[in-house]
């Protein structure tokens, strides 16, 4: 037996972040590489590579420390590997030096 799904689209890629961090760990490995997962920080589009599950609570898509930590509906998700559009990926660590990120900022 065969199971039908819908067609992948651009609009499958965006992160919510009201959703539980498991849900979104899972979209995120599973658009990998098309169509992608993409959030908005500010006016840059963030592509998100890899991500694990982490403690952390806050409003969804809120950071909530120095290393990325994103809260969501539930739990919290913590960034592996990110890409910024037109750059190469890259890790959390690597993607913080050039490209700062205060504590209370937030993804949408």
């Amino acid at each position: 037996a065969s199971t039908y799904a819908p067609k992948l689209s651009r609009e499958d890629a965006r992160l919510d972040f009201t959703k539980p961090a498991p849900l979104l760990e899972r979209q995120i490995r599973a658009h990998h590489p098309w169509p992608g997962s993409l959030a908005l920080l500010g006016t840059a589009v963030i592509k998100f590579l890899n991500a694990e599950l982490v403690e952390g609570e806050g409003e969804p898509g809120e950071i909530l420390d120095d290393r990325l930590t994103i809260a969501c509906g539930e739990g919290a998700l913590r960034p592996i590997r990110l890409q910024r559009a037109g750059k190469t990926a890259m890790s959390t660590v690597e993607f913080l030096r050039g490209f700062p990120v205060a504590a209370g900022s937030r993804f949408s």
